[in-house]
C-alpha cells in the first residue's frame, strides 16, 4: 500500500509537469503539442514495461492476462508515435491506417486481457440486465456528444464511430468484468479500471473535439489519456500481489453499485443537455427510455433477490435451531431440549402428573462390537422410530446420549412403558444379520411444582438401574411423588 502510494505521488508530479510545460508555460503551440505527443508515448511504453515485468512473475491464466496487458499498451504507444511523425510538422493530423492498425491492437487486447484476469460473470438475468444498463447508459453519452452531433452534421469519419462504440464495448465489459471479480489482483484491477473510465472520457472528447474540427495536439484529450495511462501505471501489480496467487477466482463479492456508474453520467450528460436548451433526439429519447426500463426490471430483480436469501436465511435458521435442539443422528429431542420440556411440565399450576421414563438399552454394546459402529447407528435410528410410534402426539421423547433414551409424558407411564417394551419384541436388522435388542426402564412420576427435574431424572436412573439388575425387558416404577 505505501508503495503504491508513493507510485501515485510520482503519477501526479509527472501530470503537474505536464500540465506545466503543455498548459501553463508561454511555448509555441506547436512545440507544446509535440511535448504532449512524445509524453503520451513514453508513457505508454512505460505503462508496457511495467505490466510486462509483471508478467515474467506470474503464471498461467494470470501471466497471460498481463502480457496481454501490456501489449494493449505497446499498441497504443506504437499508434501514438506513428500520429506524432505524421504531425510533427503541423501540430495536427489525420489518424492514418498503420496508426489505426496498432491503436486497434488495444481495442482488442485490452477486453482479452481483462477477461483473462478477472475471470468470468456469472450467468445470470441480473448480470444480464447489469450489462444492459452499462452499455445503454455509455451509448446514451456517446451518442449525446459525438455520434449524434457527427450523424446530423452528416460528418463520414467511420473511425470516429468505431472507436466510440469500441470503447462502449470495452467499458461495460470490463465493469461488468470487475462486479464478479474475485479476490486475487482486486486491487491492480479495481485501479486499471478507473483507468478506462478516463480512457473511455479521453477518446470521447477527441472524438467530439475531431467532429468540430478543434482537435490539436495537446489539447483536453491529450490530457486525459495521459492521466488514463498514469493510472495504469500506478495499478500494475507488484510482487507482494503475485506471490503465492496461482489462480484466480471466477465469482468474488459483487459490486452492485458499478452499473450504476455509467447511469449517473448518462443522467448527468442528459440533464447538462436539458440545461443548456439541446434537444434530445429521437435516438436519445429511446435510449432514455430504454434505460428506465432496465433500472426498473433491475430493482424487481433485486427484490426478488432479497426475498429468496431472506427465505433461504429463514430456512437456515430453523434448521440451525432443529440442530440445537436435536440430536443429529435420531432426530429426537437432544438432552438441553428434553429438560426444557420437563422443567415446563413441571412449572406450578401445571395440569395432571408428570411422568418420566428412562430407558437403556440392553445388549446394544455387542452390536456395535461385532458389526461395527454404522450398524449401531442404524440400530440407534429404529429404536428412535420404533419408540416415537410407541408414544404418544404430546409426549416428548428423546435421547440423552448413547443408548440412553427418556420419555416425558402427562399420560399412563405404565401402559406407555408397555408399549416401548412391546417395540423390542422385534429383531434390528444389522445388516446381514438381526440382532434381539431388550430395553431396561425405569419409571418415576411427580405432580407439578413438587419436584424438579434433576429429582426425577435421579429417581428414573435408579430405577432403570435397578430395572437392569433384574434382567432384560424389565420395568421398575417408583412411587408418586406429593
Amino acid at each position: 500500500m505505501v508503495r503504491r502510494r508513493r507510485q501515485a505521488g510520482l503519477a501526479a508530479l509527472f501530470v503537474v509537469l505536464y500540465l506545466l510545460a503543455v498548459r501553463v508555460l508561454p511555448l509555441p503551440e506547436l512545440i507544446a503539442g509535440r511535448i504532449s505527443q512524445l509524453a503520451l508515448t513514453g508513457i505508454g511504453l512505460f505503462v508496457t514495461v511495467v505490466w510486462a515485468r509483471a508478467a515474467v512473475r506470474a503464471r498461467g491464466r494470470m501471466k497471460a492476462g498481463l502480457i496481454l496487458w501490456s501489449i494493449a499498451s505497446l499498441g497504443w504507444a506504437i499508434g501514438e508515435a506513428i500520429w506524432v511523425i505524421d504531425g510533427w510538422r503541423t501540430g495536427l493530423a489525420p489518424v492514418e491506417s498503420v496508426a489505426n492498425a496498432f491503436f486497434a491492437v488495444t481495442i482488442v487486447s485490452t477486453p482479452l486481457a481483462a477477461v483473462l484476469l478477472v475471470g468470468r460473470p456469472s450467468a445470470s438475468v441480473r448480470t444480464l440486465f447489469d450489462a444492459l444498463m452499462i452499455g445503454t447508459s455509455l451509448f446514451f453519452v456517446v451518442w449525446a456528444l459525438i455520434l449524434g452531433p457527427a450523424y446530423r452534421s452528416g460528418d463520414p469519419n467511420v473511425g470516429t464511430v468505431a472507436y466510440a462504440v469500441a470503447d462502449v464495448v470495452i467499458l461495460s465489459l470490463v465493469l461488468l468484468l470487475l462486479a464478479d471479480a474475485g479476490p486475487a489482483l482486486r486491487t491492480p484491477l479495481e485501479i486499471s479500471a478507473v483507468g478506462i473510465v478516463v480512457m473511455f472520457a479521453a477518446d470521447s472528447a477527441y472524438a467530439f473535439e475531431s467532429v468540430a474540427g478543434t482537435y490539436r495536439f495537446g489539447t483536453l484529450p491529450d490530457l486525459l489519456w495521459l492521466v488514463a495511462f498514469a493510472i495504469f501505471a500506478v495499478g500494475a501489480p507488484h510482487r507482494s500481489e503475485l506471490r503465492g496467487v496461482t489462480r484466480l477466482s471466477d465469482g468474488g463479492r459483487p459490486r452492485a453499485y458499478l452499473p450504476y456508474v455509467p447511469f449517473v453520467l448518462a443522467f448527468v450528460t442528459g440533464v447538462t443537455m436539458q440545461a443548456t436548451r439541446q434537444e434530445l433526439d429521437r435516438v436519445l429519447a429511446i435510449l432514455s427510455m430504454t434505460l428506465t426500463a432496465l433500472v426498473v426490471f433491475r430493482q424487481m430483480l433485486i427484490l426478488s433477490d432479497n426475498r429468496r436469501l431472506t427465505r433461504q436465511l429463514s430456512a437456515l435458521v430453523d434448521d440451525l435451531r432443529f440442530r440445537a435442539d436435536h440430536d443429529a443422528l435420531t432426530g429426537l429431542a437432544n438432552r438441553p431440549r428434553f429438560e426444557e420440556c420437563a422443567e415446563q411440565a413441571l412449572l406450578p399450576g401445571g395440569p395432571g402428573t408428570v411422568s418420566l421414563l428412562l430407558i437403556d438399552l440392553d445388549g446394544f454394546k455387542p452390536v456395535n462390537d461385532t458389526y461395527g459402529h454404522h450398524s449401531g447407528d442404524r440400530v440407534l435410528v429404529e429404536v428412535a422410530r420404533r419408540m416415537t410410534a410407541a408414544a404418544g402426539p404430546d409426549d416428548v421423547v428423546a435421547r440423552l446420549g448413547g443408548d440412553e433414551f427418556a420419555v416425558l409424558t402427562t399420560a399412563d407411564p405404565g401402559a406407555l412403558a408397555d408399549r416401548v417394551l412391546a417395540a423390542f419384541g422385534t429383531a434390528f436388522d444389522v445388516g446381514e444379520e438381526f440382532a434381539a435388542i431388550g430395553a431396561s426402564i425405569g419409571v418415576t412420576s411427580a405432580r407439578p411444582g413438587s419436584r424438579s427435574v434433576g429429582q426425577m431424572v435421579r429417581d428414573a436412573d435408579v430405577a432403570m438401574y435397578e430395572a437392569k439388575r433384574s434382567g432384560s425387558n424389565n420395568v421398575v416404577t417408583t412411587g408418586l411423588a406429593v
